[in-house]
């Protein structure tokens, strides 16, 4: 994943919001020759598994960020615009979802917890898995879950002759992500 460096970035803050270390993020970025200095605006790389659920605070912006709304939407909280940036309406839509969540804490920073509670699939699969069809689910939410693409779920489902029919406790499978 590529992530932007913000205004008061640092490596080590970038590597607990995407639970990986400062040597990982180094050793995917040889533009990176001191460190202690990133500029904001640089594009660095970020270690993969880690950031199928990274920790997440208003301010942040890029893809998991997008994830997240994705998810609090199909939740019935109103994030806004799906648009990459933790902004007012996503931290709202987060500290309301948290709050409905007896088991949450109401923190308004999406960790391992919120993503679980959300059903994201965090741990990277080096096989395929099973998953059985709830009520409201669709190819793209499950998508969004499991950080897969539609596409993908199809090549390997040729029985889903309709992608937009789906049965409840219809198995289906997953693709790996890793």
């Amino acid at each position: 994943m590529t992530y932007i460096v913000q205004p008061g970035d640092t490596l080590y803050l970038i590597a607990q919001q995407f639970n990986t270390t400062v040597d990982a993020i180094v050793a995917l970025n040889s533009q990176i020759t001191n460190p202690n200095l990133i500029f904001p605006g640089q594009l660095i790389n970020i270690p993969g598994p880690a950031s199928f659920c990274p920790l997440l605070h208003q301010g942040d912006r890029g893809p998991g960020v997008t994830r997240l709304q994705q998810l609090l939407s199909f939740a019935g909280f109103n994030p806004g615009p799906i648009d990459g940036i933790f902004g007012p309406r996503t931290q709202s839509a987060l500290n309301a979802f948290q709050f409905s969540q007896k088991e949450l804490e109401r923190t308004g920073v999406a960790d391992p917890e919120t993503w679980s509670a959300l059903g994201a699939a965090c741990q990277p699969r080096s096989e395929v898995v099973t998953y059985v069809i709830r009520p409201s689910d669709t190819l793209f939410i499950i998508a969004i879950r499991y950080n897969v693409t539609v596409e993908s779920l199809l090549r390997i489902n040729p029985l889903i002759t309709d992608p937009n029919f789906l049965r409840v406790g219809q198995a289906i499978n997953i693709p790996p992500n890793a």
